[in-house]
């Protein structure tokens, strides 16, 4: 019997590396877009391997769509690059104003 959320356990060769495992080796089931919103996140933050950030709101993303899955559709801009990390974005909003979009973004 397995718990709510979680899948059969997964060979660490097989693993997914953007999903998270307990010690059993059992996937858990990521967090998605409804779930961070109503969690108080702002939007989504994306951010690439040569560190450049970029922020995105929740009304762009589908609300049954995996945080973790949101990277799989971005590029940097300034690279080109496509090993990107994505997670809530739990500023507070101080990222909103500084790029200017405090007018859009959800309160």
């Amino acid at each position: 019997m397995h718990a709510i959320g979680r899948g059969p356990s997964v060979p660490r060769r097989l693993r997914n590396l953007r999903r998270s495992c307990d010690l059993e080796g059992l996937e858990c089931e990521p967090a998605t877009v409804a779930n961070a919103r109503q969690n108080g996140a702002r939007g989504i933050t994306v951010k690439c391997a040569c560190n450049h950030e970029a922020l995105i709101l929740f009304e762009r993303l589908r609300p049954d769509e995996y945080v973790p899955d949101v990277a799989l559709r971005c590029r940097c801009t300034v690279c080109g690059g496509r090993r990107i990390e994505s997670y809530p974005d739990w500023s507070g909003g101080w990222r909103w104003k500084a790029q200017g979009l405090a007018e859009k973004a959800p309160e």
